[in-house]
Parts: C-alpha cells; sequence; structure tokens
C-alpha cells in the first residue's frame, strides 16, 4: 500500500501557510511565537523555584 501523504519540512509549511520571511504576516507569527515561548519559561522557572 503506498502512502499518500507527503513529507514536508515545518519551514515550507509555515511558508506556505504563513508567508516567506520578511513579510508582514510572517514577521507578526513570528514575534508571536516569541513571546509565547518567554511566556512559557517564565512560568516554568517559577514552577521550579516554588517546589
Amino acid at each position: 500500500m503506498k502512502n499518500k501523504f507527503k513529507t514536508v519540512s515545518l519551514e515550507t509549511m509555515i511558508d506556505k501557510h504563513i508567508g516567506k520571511i520578511g513579510t508582514e504576516k510572517r514577521d507578526s507569527f513570528e514575534s508571536k511565537l516569541r513571546i509565547d515561548l518567554l511566556g512559557q519559561a517564565i512560568k516554568q522557572a517559577r514552577q521550579e523555584r516554588k517546589t
């Protein structure tokens, strides 16, 4: 049985659905992603300090 799905890289999917590097939509996406990751890191650090 042949595989119906094609494997593509995450970068390719982001380029296709969000936009190429340098576009306004891509910059906004990456900025929001960085903020979310920073928030998660702070939350984890606070939890580790608490215990």
